[in-house]
C-alpha cells in the first residue's frame, strides 16, 4: 500500500519549475469501493491517477475530491471516500456533495467554484457520478465550467446498453437530468465538455484471473486490490451472469492522463429534457437546441487494460 503520498500539499515541488505545467485534477465521484454490492470503478479511477503520479512525479496532482450520490447515498459515499484515502495514505481535501437533486448547493459545489476562481484555466474537473454538484456550482457561477481546462464526465447512453444479453439502465446522468442538461449547455458558453458514454466504455472489461495474474495477487489471500475488488466480480456474476466487470469510470482519468489511448470524436448533442431523464444522448439536427461535446472512443482495449494494471500495481506497490 502507498505510504506517505500527499498529492495535494506537495504541489509546490513541481510548480517551482517554470517549464512544467502539471495536470491538476478535482475528482467528483460517487466512490463506493469497499461497500458490498456497490461499484468499485471510481476507486480504480483514483488509483489510476495515484499510479500515474508515482510513475511521473510532479506531473499530476489531485487537488481535492468531491463526493456525490449515485452508487449509494452521499453519507455512504463520503465515508467510503475517506476510507479509501486513509487506506492509501492519500492526503487531499474531501468535500461532501449534494445528497439529492433538489439540494444542489453543498461544500463540494462551493469548492468547485472557489477553485475555478482561484486557478482559472489551470484545473481539470473529472466527474464520474451524478452531476448535481456541477448544477450547484453553476447556480453559484453560471460560467464556472468554462474556467476549467476541461470537464470530463462518465455518463449518458447513445443506444440501449446491453451486457450479457441484459439491458442496463443509465445511472449517472439520469440521477439528475436537469443537472446533466445544464452541464451540456455549458459547452455553448465556452466549456470544453468531454463525455465517456456508457456505450463507449463497454470495451473496458476486466476479468478475475487476469486481474490476479497481472497484479500478481494470489486469489486465496489477495491484498488491498483483491480484497476491495473481488466481491464486485461476485456481484456481477450474480446480477448479470457475467464473469468480469466494466471499469467505466477509469476512462475519465485515463483520458486526462493518457489521451493516446483514445480516439477523439465530436458529438453534437440534442438538448432534450425528456431524453435526459433516461440519460439518453441523441445526435442533434438543424434548428434544435444543441451543444457540441467530445465523446472519445477506446483505441485499443488491450492497451488500455495493460495500462490500467500497470498503474494500479504502482499505486499499491
Amino acid at each position: 500500500m502507498a505510504k506517505g503520498i500527499d498529492l495535494y500539499s506537495t504541489r509546490a515541488s513541481c510548480t517551482d519549475n517554470k517549464d512544467s505545467k502539471p495536470t491538476r485534477i478535482i475528482f467528483d465521484a460517487d466512490t463506493t469501493m469497499g461497500i458490498p454490492d456497490c461499484d468499485i470503478d471510481d476507486g480504480l479511477a483514483l488509483l489510476y491517477a495515484l499510479g500515474y503520479a508515482k510513475q511521473n512525479p510532479g506531473d499530476v496532482f489531485i487537488e481535492g475530491i468531491c463526493t456525490s450520490f449515485g452508487n449509494s447515498t452521499i453519507e455512504a459515499v463520503y465515508k467510503a471516500t475517506n476510507q479509501v484515502c486513509r487506506d492509501l495514505d492519500l492526503i487531499v481535501p474531501v468535500l461532501k456533495g449534494a445528497g439529492s437533486s433538489d439540494q444542489p448547493i453543498s461544500d463540494a459545489s462551493h469548492y468547485i467554484v472557489d477553485m475555478a476562481e482561484a486557478f482559472p484555466s489551470e484545473l481539470t474537473l473529472a466527474v464520474t457520478g451524478s452531476t448535481t454538484n456541477l448544477k450547484g456550482a453553476l447556480l453559484l457561477d453560471n460560467d464556472v465550467l468554462s474556467k476549467y481546462q476541461q470537464v470530463v464526465l462518465m455518463g449518458g447512453i447513445t443506444q440501449s446498453l446491453v451486457l450479457n444479453g441484459q439491458i442496463m439502465d443509465e445511472l449517472n446522468w439520469s440521477c439528475d437530468p436537469e443537472a446533466s442538461l445544464a452541464v451540456l449547455e455549458a459547452a455553448n458558453r465556452g466549456a470544453k465538455i468531454v463525455v465517456f458514454t456508457a456505450n463507449n466504455c463497454l470495451e473496458a472489461r476486466f476479468y478475475p484471473q487476469e486481474f490476479s495474474d497481472y497484479l500478481k495477487l494470489p486469489t486465496e489471500d489477495g491484498g488491498y486490490l483483491w480484497r476491495t475488488c473481488a466481491p464486485w466480480f461476485d456481484t456481477m456474476q450474480r446480477w448479470y451472469g457475467y464473469e468480469g466487470f466494466i471499469c467505466w469510470d477509469v476512462l475519465v482519468m485515463a483520458w486526462i492522463l493518457d489521451p493516446w489511448l483514445f480516439e477523439q470524436q465530436r458529438f453534437d448533442a440534442l438538448l432534450d429534457p425528456q431524453l435526459m431523464k433516461a440519460g439518453f444522448l441523441q445526435p442533434a439536427f438543424d434548428g434544435a437546441p444543441q451543444a457540441s461535446i467530445i465523446t472519445p472512443r477506446i483505441n485499443a482495449a488491450q492497451a488500455l487494460s495493460k495500462r490500467c494494471y500497470e498503474l494500479w500495481k504502482l499505486a499499491i506497490a
